[in-house]
């Protein structure tokens, strides 16, 4: 029943996407592989302790591509019941756009049925917005919007839910909740503040084992923001005894991309995602995440 309502819920935003929006946030092509990025409500998903780091370059050539990184820790806590976790960030844009931050993460799990749960997690955290205005190209004398640099402190939160068993899991939150207006505005010292809207996610996926050697993992993201085009990553990967896989996706009137990822031992796992973008440059995304292994 469950592969056929995830058949469902991909068939159905498919189809009606030209009535939902789109995401401004960092984008991530694994998000499966470490889905905290985009619902706090999944730290501490795993038994062990994980470390995580992601590092995107966006669009690669293209004069002030975007650049993400990331590095998070997280943990289980009263005997899985609960997940805690501490991300660090930094994303660039436009050659002077920085931002530097740090998120934390709570989460607690609560069994829903013999072998399904249902986490609700929440996200706090802040960043320095920092925008060197001066190695900005102002096409008309005395611009104000670019008078004077900008360096703030801003404040996030965030907050998800997601369900989950053996083979089949869905997800919703909203990553930002704290808004600000999303237009250009003047404060009375001439400076200027710029954030963005509340970006809505929906994720979802299903695991089909073929046989002890060979798994079927097919997924979707959902992005939407108010006053942007709606884009869906429609994902599958395959994994070949359980120690490598590769796999494609579809980013709606985006891009195609492709992925592999491999295990070493039982602690170590790393992915690489190549991103094909249908009008933009190449983009690179690679992430490296260990598991400390308790006794």
């Amino acid at each position: 029943m469950k592969k056929y309502l995830f058949i469902g819920v991909v068939l159905f935003l498919f189809l009606f996407n030209v009535h939902v929006q789109a995401q401004s946030l960092p984008m991530y092509s694994q998000y499966m592989a470490n889905m905290v990025n985009i619902n706090p409500a999944v730290v501490g998903q795993h038994a062990d302790p994980n470390f995580t780091f992601l590092w995107r370059e966006q669009w690669v050539g293209l004069q002030g591509s975007p650049s993400t990184k990331s590095f998070t820790f997280e943990q289980s806590a009263n005997e899985g019941k609960m997940g805690l976790g501490v991300q660090l960030f930094e994303d660039k844009y436009v050659n002077y756009i920085k931002r530097s931050g740090v998120n934390l993460f709570y989460s607690i799990k609560v069994p829903v049925s013999e072998n399904g749960s249902l986490r609700m997690g929440l996200k706090a955290g802040l960043y320095n917005d920092t925008k060197n205005l001066a190695n900005a190209v102002s096409f008309q004398s005395g611009d104000m919007a670019i008078a004077n640099n900008l360096n703030n402190i801003v404040p996030l939160a965030g907050a998800g839910a997601f369900y989950e068993d053996k083979k089949f899991y869905l997800g919703v939150s909203v990553p930002d909740l704290i808004t600000f207006s999303n237009t250009q505005s003047y404060r009375s010292d001439q400076s200027l503040y710029q954030v963005n809207d509340v970006h809505f996610f929906v994720q979802s996926g299903y695991h089909f084992t073929v046989n002890d050697g060979l798994v079927i993992k097919p997924s979707m993201l959902l992005k939407s923001v108010k006053g942007a085009p709606m884009e869906i990553d429609i994902n599958t990967n395959v994994w070949l005894e359980n120690k490598i896989g590769f796999g494609m996706s579809y980013r709606t009137s985006e891009a195609v991309l492709a992925m592999v990822e491999t295990k070493f031992l039982t602690s170590l796992r790393m992915g690489y995602a190549y991103d094909m973008p249908f009008k933009r440059p190449n983009s690179h995304e690679i992430y490296l995440r260990y598991a400390w292994k308790r006794k």
